[in-house]
């Protein structure tokens, strides 16, 4: 009984010191939960997001305005991906209301992360329902807006220009 004991303890101290590693290395690490997503299972931290314009939607998975506007926002982050922009979305939703997973996930590809309670990124992020924050390539927060309303019409503009794009000048003659 003691060797069973020593090898479960072993196993355990192992297993938190796997999860210690994987998930404390920054801060907005959370699961990937979105089945349809290439990153599922892994986490969603600062090391994908790095070097990319980062839409980060905070939002409900019912039905209705919510899934409305992160549906919208997967055809943006789409079209940009497809032109060769480095650009993510991530929706962020809580615990609360996983019930209707489904409704993201149907969405478009993009990642798609629960917040568990006591939701320590909402409450840092200071976001409420339907706020687009957008980050630059260094991860700073450039744009807050909520989209309850709609999203905004000079939206690929306000991406672009965070974007590290190189304008290829040719001369005339």
């Amino acid at each position: 009984v003691p060797l069973f004991f020593m090898m479960a303890l072993f196993k355990f101290v192992n297993i938190l010191f796997l999860c210690s590693i994987l998930f404390s290395q920054d801060p907005y690490s959370l699961e990937d939960v979105n089945p349809n997503s290439i990153t599922y299972g892994q986490n969603v931290g600062s090391s994908f997001f790095s070097g990319k314009v980062v839409l980060h939607y905070f939002g409900a998975f019912t039905w209705g305005t919510c899934t409305t506007r992160f549906g919208e926002l997967n055809e943006i982050n789409d079209d940009l991906k497809s032109n060769g922009y480095q650009v993510e979305l991530v929706g962020v939703s809580k615990s609360s209301w996983q019930a209707g997973l489904v409704n993201w996930v149907n969405q478009g590809n993009a990642p798609i992360c629960i917040d568990q309670s006591p939701y320590p990124v909402w409450d840092d992020w200071e976001a409420i329902q339907r706020d687009l924050f957008i980050t630059d390539v260094n991860g700073q927060v450039v744009f807050k807006e909520n989209i309850t309303s709609g999203i905004p019409s000079n939206i690929i503009d306000i991406i672009s220009g965070y974007l590290n794009v190189k304008e290829e000048i040719l001369p005339d003659k």
